[in-house]
C-alpha cells in the first residue's frame, strides 16, 4: 500500500512537471502573443484616422534615420538623433497625453457602464426635439454621455441640473440670439447637466464642416460620448461616435443610435 501510495505521489509530480513545462513552453507564448496583438490592434483603433497615425510614421522616419547615421558614422546626428531616445517614455507621455487618456478611460469605462446614460423615457424627448430643430433649420449640439464622464466638458458651461423635456432643449437652441444657443448640451440620466458648453475642435475633414461638426467630432475623439449634430445650413443630422461621424440621420435611425450606445454608427 505505501508502495502504491509513493507511486500515486510520484506520477502526480510528474504529470504536474509535465503539465508545466508544456503551459511554459506553448500556453504561455500563445497567450503572450494573443494579449500583445489584442492590445496593439486596440492602440491602432483609437489613433486611427487621428493626428496620433502621423506621429507614429514620424516616429518611424526618426528610427530610420537614426539607423541610417549610424551606418555612415554621421557623429553629430547619431548624437542629436540618440538624445532623442534617452527618454521615449516621456517623449511618448507628452505626445500622445491625449490617446493615452481616451485609452485608460476606455478601460476604466468598461467597468463602470455597459449604455448610454439616458434612461428610456427620455430618448424621445432628444429624437423630437432634434426633429424640430431640423425642420426649423436650428442648429443645435447635444451631447450625451457614456462610460466616459465628461464633468471637464460640463464646467465650461452653465450648470442646469434639469429634467431633460423637448421644451426646454428647444428654448436654448431656438432662441439665436441667447448665450448658451452656440454651445453644447450635456445629457447624463435624466438630467441636462449643462448648456453652453465647449468640446475640443477636430483637426479632421477641417473644409468639410462648420464649428458644430467639429466640435462633436473632437469630442469623439477623446471619450465615447453620442454627439448630435443639427446643421443650421441644411438642417441635416449628423451624429459623432468614437472618431466617426455619420450624416443624414433620419429620427429612426437615431434612436436605434442612441438606444445601441451608439454602436449603430460602426
Amino acid at each position: 500500500m505505501e508502495t502504491l501510495k509513493y507511486i500515486n505521489i510520484s506520477n502526480f509530480f510528474i504529470i504536474g512537471k509535465f503539465l508545466l513545462s508544456v503551459y511554459n513552453r506553448y500556453i504561455a507564448n500563445f497567450l503572450d502573443i494573443i494579449i500583445l496583438a489584442v492590445v496593439f490592434y486596440k492602440i491602432i483603433l483609437v489613433i486611427k484616422k487621428t493626428r496620433a497615425i502621423q506621429i507614429v510614421f514620424g516616429i518611424f522616419i526618426i528610427l530610420f534615420f537614426t539607423t541610417v547615421a549610424k551606418f555612415l558614422h554621421l557623429r553629430s546626428i547619431v548624437w542629436i538623433l540618440e538624445n532623442f531616445w534617452i527618454t521615449p517614455v516621456v517623449v511618448f507621455s507628452v505626445v500622445f497625453q491625449a490617446e493615452i487618456r481616451n485609452v485608460l478611460a476606455q478601460i476604466g469605462g468598461q467597468i463602470y457602464g455597459s449604455k448610454l446614460k439616458i434612461k428610456d423615457p427620455y430618448v424621445n424627448e432628444v429624437v423630437e426635439t432634434v426633429k424640430d430643430l431640423s425642420v426649423s433649420m436650428t442648429g443645435g449640439l447635444i451631447s450625451i454621455e457614456n462610460k466616459v464622464g465628461l464633468k471637464n466638458f460640463t464646467e465650461t458651461g452653465v450648470p442646469l441640473n434639469a429634467d431633460v423635456s423637448k421644451e426646454l432643449l428647444l428654448s436654448i437652441f431656438k432662441n439665436k440670439s441667447a448665450p448658451l444657443h452656440d454651445g453644447a448640451v450635456i445629457i447624463s440620466n435624466d438630467k441636462i447637466l449643462a448648456a453652453g458648453c465647449l468640446f475640443p475642435l477636430s483637426h479632421d475633414n477641417v473644409k468639410m464642416f462648420g464649428t458644430r461638426h467639429r466640435a462633436a467630432l473632437g469630442l469623439s475623439e477623446v471619450t465615447d460620448a453620442v454627439t448630435i449634430v443639427i446643421s443650421e445650413e441644411t438642417g441635416i443630422v449628423s451624429v459623432a461616435y468614437k472618431g466617426k461621424l455619420k450624416t443624414n440621420i433620419s429620427p429612426k435611425e437615431l434612436k436605434e443610435i442612441i438606444v445601441t450606445s451608439g454602436e449603430a454608427l460602426l
